[in-house]
């Protein structure tokens, strides 16, 4: 390893959407210290990009400080989270290096936050969910917000199109689904049963879901009920409603060895993701918005490598959303993103 790098780590850059964010990196003139726990498949990467690397596992910190030591950032890519997360950023504070993952599990993202008092006093920053549900999120939310001052509900439904499922994906997903689910109620994470309420937008069902962007929203608006939800047919969430537990539990254990791969709900034309946001008052005033972008990983990939350059240049301290470390037009300045009020 030598000093042959742009100042930040990949870590999991073998997998799914590390490779996205390593291709994206590449093609903005980055070159990222690769890093993961697999020494053969960062081996195979790095004689393939001419990148340096270096192996660790999250939890071998004799291994991991020298590493993190030349860095000014670390991206982790590595899911699942509940995994990685955790001692990732450990690792991160005790070597004064900022840490930014694309994470939208809601129990280690709200982990993350626990962080900040100690992120401020070694003058880093931890910005968990800058990939994709948190950042367009964020922005849709803060349109609404912006339009309703006083607004005292609020309820995103994230519509994702996504061209690969991955392994570290659908673990988060299993585990998330596993610890149930939650919304801001009151101004306070709240746990609920998951799919606990469903409701309809542009002709389909969304249900409610244990996402971190209810967390990232609150933080970012202030707003006390907060709910947000994914696209589900009404049997399915009656369905989840009782057994969503039970249901996470078996898809953590069916999901193990599972392998990236195309997702066959997509053809050829270019996919487009939507999250709506819909915010209301105490006196009934209503107001909608509409996100629209495109596919689900290659923005991930994009926001997380902007991400990483606006740390690296604005220095931001302490535990952030994307939007409060960039600002709420952050998922604006990637391609195809655009916002319309509805």
């Amino acid at each position: 390893m030598n000093n042959g790098h742009s100042g930040w780590i990949l870590y999991g850059a073998y997998g799914t959407t590390g490779e996205l964010i390593l291709d994206e990196a590449l093609r903005r003139g980055h070159r990222p210290l690769l890093a993961g726990r697999n020494p053969s498949r960062l081996s195979e990467l790095a004689g393939k990009t001419g990148l340096d690397s270096v192996a660790f596992g999250v939890e071998s910190a004799e291994h991991a400080m020298p590493a993190l030591e030349e860095v000014s950032v670390v991206v982790n890519a590595a899911g699942p989270f509940f995994e990685t997360g955790g001692p990732l950023r450990r690792l991160c504070l005790e070597t004064r290096a900022s840490y930014v993952d694309v994470n939208g599990e809601i129990g280690d993202f709200v982990a993350a936050t626990g962080c900040d008092a100690e992120a401020r006093e070694r003058r880093v920053a931890i910005i968990p969910g800058a990939g994709y549900g948190v950042v367009f999120a964020e922005a849709v939310a803060a349109r609404v917000a912006s339009r309703l001052a006083d607004a005292s509900w609020l309820r995103l439904s994230l519509a994702t199109e996504n061209a690969l499922t991955s392994r570290g994906a659908a673990l988060s997903k299993a585990s998330v689904l596993s610890g149930g689910g939650y919304v801001v109620s009151r101004g306070e994470l709240r746990a609920r049963p998951t799919a606990h309420q469903t409701w309809r937008v542009a002709e389909q069902r969304f249900a409610a879901a244990p996402l971190a962007e209810v967390v990232a929203a609150h933080r970012l608006t202030g707003i006390k009920e907060i709910v947000a939800g994914i696209p589900l047919p009404l049997a399915a969430a009656i369905a989840l409603r009782w057994a969503g537990r039970l249901v996470g539990a078996m898809l953590l254990r069916k999901t193990e060895g599972t392998q990236a791969k195309p997702s066959p709900k997509l053809g050829s034309s270019e996919p487009r993701s939507r999250v709506w946001a819909e915010a209301g008052n105490a006196a009934g005033k209503r107001v909608t918005a509409l996100l629209e972008t495109g596919e689900g990983y290659t923005h991930a990939a994009m926001a997380a490598v902007r991400a990483v350059e606006r740390v690296l240049a604005q220095r931001p301290i302490g535990v952030l959303t994307p939007a409060q470390a960039f600002g709420a037009d952050f998922a604006l300045s990637l391609p195809g993103t655009r916002i319309t009020d509805l």
